[in-house]
């Protein structure tokens, strides 16, 4: 018998009641969702209903040109070692990248107002902010629009304030029509330096989307200010959990931590030490984290894109290696070393991860238990991303002797 009577032990572990549901709030897990493997930045003046179908084409068109087989596709990549000269692994990754600029080139797409944008006269911005919310209306209309797309406005600092809010409220209302819009939007504040700026930016949008009949939209913070990476828990805590995601804003950070030109990248350690600490600050808390861009862009004679895809592979890897499955791409052509690198990288991990997910699957049911769960969680994220790029399939995993239930049990996802 124990000791402590159970009145006892009640009265003790009371005041523990609050704190449960103060942090089950605060970290309900990972959503579970598919998420984008980047997100695409397109100034608001290039955008038209057909861009994504255009950027497949012109990524195509690139690898074609420039990797047109697929051992030159690993070679210019820099992949080779890491498929571990595996022909079949090789002829893997070339297939996945042909067949995902044709269905899918780009999951996630950005409209641009701000700095890729830049600053324009007020009637022309106006013009822009609603023709690009017309455009991904027709492109939505046509099938041709990703599963995830918004707005990156202009900031709240004081001096783009009012004008980022108005293009705002007219992309909005354009957005919006006369239906509520295309499902999965995602509205991108960039420059956030104090968490005053995001209760501001969800209460204008509380007093817009209602006037519009639109659906709350994923938010995201771009986190690219020195002032953002010290308050992040703050900017988490207002964001009253409708924050989806944090981006990092590789350049402007640098540039504001005094980084030379040359040496600003996503893999200084500067930036690395910032995307650490927003992976920490949102762990459990259902908000994902991505890593920035790369400003060296594939094109030029074939010398000059090859270097650019080795190096865009190298970034794209050394983040996944590090829990950071998506990020920025801003040229057609990236889209090659982008799909490229993550076939590469679930390709050359998913045996193991099959492996080992089915011995912990097989020791649960025998009461033997291998592998934490925390681990077998990570193994079925690992599993769950290479069904989602089409790399896997039931036949695979039933080779494996699992099923998509126990895949989706495993790794937290609903079926």
């Amino acid at each position: 018998m124990p000791t402590l009577p159970e009145h006892l032990l009640a009265r003790l572990t009371a005041p523990l009641a609050p704190v449960d549901a103060l942090l089950a709030a605060r970290h309900p897990g990972d959503p579970g969702t598919r998420q984008p493997v980047h997100t695409c930045y397109v100034p608001a003046d290039r955008l038209h209903p057909d861009l994504v179908l255009e950027w497949g084409e012109a990524a195509r068109e690139a690898l074609a040109e420039n990797a047109p087989s697929p051992g030159e596709l690993a070679e210019a990549t820099g992949l080779a070692d890491a498929l571990g000269g595996d022909r079949e692994l090789v002829e893997r990754v070339h297939a996945h990248v042909l067949s995902t600029l044709s269905l899918e080139p780009v999951q996630d797409l950005r409209v641009d107002l701000e700095d890729g944008y830049g600053i324009r006269p007020e009637a022309t911005e106006d013009e822009h902010a609603v023709a690009a919310a017309e455009a991904l209306r027709l492109a939505s209309a046509a099938g041709a629009l990703p599963a995830s797309y918004g707005l990156r406005p202009k900031s709240l600092d004081p001096a783009v304030r009012d004008r980022g809010l108005r293009s705002l409220d007219l992309f909005l209302t354009a957005l919006a029509g006369s239906d509520g819009g295309p499902p999965g939007l995602v509205l991108t504040l960039p420059k956030v330096s104090a968490p005053e700026q995001v209760t501001v930016f969800l209460a204008v949008l509380d007093e817009l989307l209602p006037r519009l009949g639109l659906r709350p939209p994923a938010i995201e913070l771009q986190i690219e200010t020195p002032a953002a990476v010290l308050a992040l828990p703050a900017l988490v805590e207002a964001g009253r959990g409708r924050i989806t995601g944090l981006h990092v804003g590789t350049y402007d950070y640098s540039a504001a931590l005094g980084i030379a030109a040359e040496h600003q990248a996503s893999d200084h350690p500067a930036v690395e030490y910032a995307t650490t600490l927003m992976q920490l600050v949102t762990a459990g808390t259902g908000i994902r984290v991505s890593d920035g861009s790369s400003n060296l862009l594939p094109v030029g004679d074939r010398a000059a894109v090859h270097a650019a895809w080795r190096r865009h592979a190298e970034l794209v890897t050394r983040a996944w290696r590090r829990g950071l499955y998506q990020g920025w791409d801003l040229h057609p052509a990236q889209l090659v070393s982008r799909h490229a690198a993550v076939a590469a990288c679930l390709l050359a991990g998913l045996p193991a991860a099959l492996r080992r997910l089915s011995a912990y699957a097989e020791a649960r049911v025998a009461g033997a238990v291998a592998d934490e769960p925390a681990t077998a969680r990570a193994l079925a994220g690992h599993v769950l991303r290479a069904l989602d790029a089409g790399l896997l399939d039931d036949a695979g995993l039933a080779a494996a002797d699992l099923d998509r239930a126990v895949v989706h049990r495993l790794g937290g996802r609903p079926d």
